[in-house]
């Protein structure tokens, strides 16, 4: 069995060092365009070789590269023999991309959201451990085989991870909300901080700004790309922060608590379940 990771960064690198632990594949393959990161790739082992075309013995190929460039990948390799399946968090474009550049998708073609990153990036971040506990979440269509969708299933399952399915827009939308505006929220939010402020913050700040760190390479396509659910939660958030302004300007203490009970409410039930 030969495993190609078109992409192999820290989600692609990740899932590579994962299975060479566990023996899922006899051999592992990469493609990066990026002369030093593919030397990277190579010394740390995460890859047996970097080559430049998606050989026709390829058993497996995760696309993994950045978001824009997954729907380009599924449609070059729509009559290619091999399971393929990708690990974008955004679904519904890739895969209306697709039908529309090619008609149909290819029937071995499994959609994938690994539900699992870090801020940091790259091959240096790649953790075979990372999908650990984590949920991955599959949005199968009619035209994906069944067999197909099987074994992608059994190699993030073997991985650690939980396995899931889900309607490609219900995902996107979800994800918009639970995943894409936390990011761009906290991107905002750190355009007004300086090194005055710098000097001076704490736990609180670390925490919520942890995930501004994140790679913008990455973070903008997926904005672009998820526009049609990311719109709306913006303006929702528009919504209340106007509701939240009003309530701070008007001195509505007991708005306010309400306001953040709320809030806390919602918090809690994620930290219970």
């Amino acid at each position: 069995m030969q495993l190609l990771v078109i992409g192999p960064g820290l989600i692609g690198g990740s899932f590579a060092i994962g299975a060479r632990r566990r023996r899922l594949f006899d051999s592992l393959l990469g493609i990066e365009p990026d002369a030093q990161r593919a030397r990277e790739v190579l010394a740390l082992g995460i890859v047996d070789a970097i080559i430049e075309t998606v050989p026709e013995s390829a058993d497996a190929i995760l696309v993994a590269g950045p978001s824009e460039t997954i729907a380009p990948w599924i449609a070059k390799l729509h009559h290619h023999s091999g399971i393929i399946f990708d690990a974008g968090s955004v679904k519904a474009p890739v895969i209306d991309a697709v039908r529309e550049s090619c008609g149909s998708l290819p029937a071995r073609y499994v959609p994938c959201h690994p539900i699992a990153g870090k801020e940091k990036s790259g091959p240096a971040a790649a953790d075979g451990e990372l999908f650990v506990n984590q949920e991955v979440i599959l949005t199968p269509q009619g035209e994906t085989d069944q067999a197909a969708s099987t074994a992608v299933t059994g190699w993030w399952e073997a991985l650690g991870a939980r396995v899931s399915r889900l309607d490609p827009r219900v995902h996107d939308e979800i994800y918009a909300v639970t995943s894409h505006l936390p990011h761009l929220i906290a991107f905002a939010y750190l355009q007004q901080v300086d090194d005055q402020h710098l000097g001076h913050a704490g736990g609180g700040f670390r925490d919520f700004s942890r995930i501004g760190g994140a790679d913008p390479d990455m973070w903008a396509p997926i904005f672009e790309s998820n526009r049609h659910a990311l719109l709306p939660a913006l303006d929702r958030l528009q919504r209340d922060l106007f509701e939240v302004r009003e309530m701070v300007e008007g001195g509505d203490t007991q708005g306010l608590k309400t306001f953040i009970a709320r809030a806390r409410t919602r918090r809690g039930m994620f930290d219970d379940g």
